[in-house]
């Protein structure tokens, strides 16, 4: 592969693992945002989705921190 085929192909690589970090970040916001809204403890919801306690706080202030 050329040295500019490689640069697109590394610039692909790079577009996809954003997009796919950001739409994990997303899903795990409206996730967290659900869970709390029906009840479940931070700590519940931490060990669901794979979060350490602070990431669900962090979240939770986020969602009931107006803009």
């Amino acid at each position: 592969m050329t040295k500019v085929g490689q640069l697109f192909e590394d610039e692909k690589i790079r577009a996809v693992k954003e997009a796919t970090a950001k739409a994990t970040k997303e899903v795990t916001e409206k996730a967290t945002e659900k869970a709390l809204k029906q009840g479940l403890s931070v700590e519940a919801i931490a060990e669901i989705l794979s979060l350490t306690r602070e990431e669900v706080l962090e979240i939770k202030d986020k969602i009931c921190t107006p803009v």
